[in-house]
């Protein structure tokens, strides 16, 4: 995995559909370059593994633990066994003009390293509220239609699958949401190009509205 130093800018990614505002690395470690250590509140603990559990901008394979040989790095809770290495986590401002973008081994940094993230990264993540997984998948695969870098078909069949399943998790009223949504773009597929491509912007910019303001 790549080494950035804490709090300079976010460039691991550069697709359109993963930005967010200003982007700063946080937990980009590797043997060798020294890190601060200390404890982290349990409650930011339980924050980070909600996040690691459930990545954005996911890989192809797994990347290791550079400090004890792990690959993948394996974790467990209550809901099952996870690994970590295959994604990364956004914890984002308030007023969504900053955010910070860290592997999703940040938690096992965290837990079994000792790594100290930045105390602006602890502060943001202290003030965000948790949004449902299924809910950050949604809106991560709606950008990414938007900028090209889906199909419908692809889209329509990832929000079915998410309504159908609950995996990622999602709220019962985000999974109704969805549900409908898949049916309309199914039903907008049968329409002339202008007015389906219109039906279509119109029925998911609606759909992301609905999931920013829901509750988690």
């Amino acid at each position: 995995m790549a080494y950035f130093k804490d709090l300079t800018r976010y460039e691991y990614s550069k697709l359109p559909g993963k930005r967010l505002g200003e982007q700063y690395n946080v937990g980009w470690l590797e043997e060798g370059a020294s890190y601060p250590t200390g404890d982290v509140e349990p409650a930011l603990v339980e924050k980070l593994l909600a996040l690691c559990k459930w990545p954005v901008n996911r890989y192809r394979g797994w990347h290791g633990c550079h400090f004890c040989r792990e690959n993948p790095v394996r974790i467990e809770d209550s809901d099952g066994q996870f690994c970590l290495g295959d994604g990364e986590i956004r914890v984002v401002g308030v007023d969504e003009k900053v955010a910070y973008a860290a592997p999703n081994l940040i938690y096992h940094y965290v837990v079994v390293h000792r790594y100290l993230p930045p105390v602006e990264f602890l502060n943001t993540l202290r003030a965000m509220t948790l949004r449902a997984p299924g809910e950050i998948r949604a809106l991560e695969s709606i950008e990414d239609f938007q900028n090209g870098l889906l199909s419908v078909e692809t889209l329509s069949s990832l929000l079915r699958r998410i309504a159908e399943s609950g995996k990622p998790p999602v709220s019962e009223r985000s999974r109704a949401a969805m549900m409908d949504v898949a049916i309309s773009i199914d039903n907008a597929r049968g329409l002339p190009d202008i007015k389906a491509r219109e039906s279509m912007a119109h029925i998911l910019s609606e759909l992301a509205r609905a999931l920013r303001k829901t509750n988690p």
